[in-house]
């Protein structure tokens, strides 16, 4: 019987419009009717990823790839920011080699160009919705931007020189892609503090090593007292490779990348075809099917 479902949001959740349908509430709110726990499990920030949801559920959250936990009622329940240390060595490399990167703290999320954020995220969601133009992406990229609180500087400096900034996530954009994030990764692979995902091609992820999806999923589980069996994670990408991989039953989606594929269980339709909602309403069945065997 599955207790907890937790799903990715970009890929998944929300369709090529970037946003939840109502097959997909309406799945969630009958799932959580019946009992089971739903959690968003997402690489945005707590304030970032809730306006998507419209106040049409109330789920608990993963955020920033794992590196904040919270309950339904939006109390923090466990943080893993960036060690000090850490952060320095990356954002060297980040303004030595001229890329472009944001800041996700427990203050907000900073970026030093507001040209550059809207171009990485409108590339973000062409490619992770291929049927839709980049012009179209663009476009809702400004509407998405018109509603995010992202706090704009010249500078980084003063906020990774205050040490009362916690990072909670380093995010990395660049069109070229491998071309520039393969020897990246080479290069941080010294920093056993770490952890590198994606969400799409053109970024990489960077959190604390104890800040992934999959050990924040299984750390909320055992705090509900649910056995990893009886959990179940719903994802697309690398950033959600560990929660699949971590999860009872893993669930990729049809538009899922190859590695997710791979290591999941079970897999559901695309997430322009609610795929979110088939495999929660199988889920229902099956658990009123064991709960009557019982």
């Amino acid at each position: 019987m599955i207790k907890i479902i937790a799903s990715d949001m970009d890929g998944t959740l929300l369709n090529d419009e970037m946003m939840i349908s109502q097959n997909n509430i309406d799945a969630i709110n009958e799932a959580m009717d019946n009992g089971i726990d739903f959690l968003i499990a997402s690489g945005r920030q707590l304030d970032e990823a809730k306006p998507f949801l419209m106040n049409k559920f109330h789920p608990g959250y993963i955020t920033l790839n794992g590196a904040e936990i919270y309950d339904k009622d939006e109390k923090l329940v466990s943080s893993n920011p960036i060690s000090a240390k850490s952060v320095a060595k990356i954002t060297d490399y980040f303004k030595e080699n001229n890329l472009y990167f944001e800041l996700i703290t427990d203050k907000g999320v900073f970026s030093n160009s507001l040209e550059k954020r809207t171009t990485s995220i409108a590339e973000l969601l062409n490619i992770l919705n291929p049927t839709t133009t980049y012009e179209k992406a663009l476009a809702d990229t400004k509407e998405i931007l018109k509603h995010a609180k992202t706090i704009y500087v010249d500078d980084y400096d003063e906020i990774l020189n205050d040490p009362d900034n916690k990072i909670m996530k380093l995010l990395v954009f660049d069109s070229r892609q491998k071309e520039i994030f393969d020897p990246l990764r080479a290069d941080f692979k010294s920093i056993d503090d770490i952890v590198i995902t994606s969400s799409s091609p053109n970024n990489l992820e960077i959190n604390s090593v104890d800040a992934q999806k999959g050990i924040a999923l299984m750390e909320y589980a055992k705090h509900k007292g649910v056995k990893p069996e009886e959990v179940m994670a719903i994802g697309d990408n690398l950033n959600d490779y560990s929660m699949i991989k971590a999860a009872g039953v893993g669930v990729a989606m049809k538009n899922a990348v190859p590695k997710i594929t791979e290591v999941s269980d079970i897999q559901t339709d695309s997430n322009v075809n609610d795929g979110v909602a088939k495999v929660i309403q199988k889920v229902i069945k099956n658990n009123k099917t064991v709960g009557n065997r019982e």
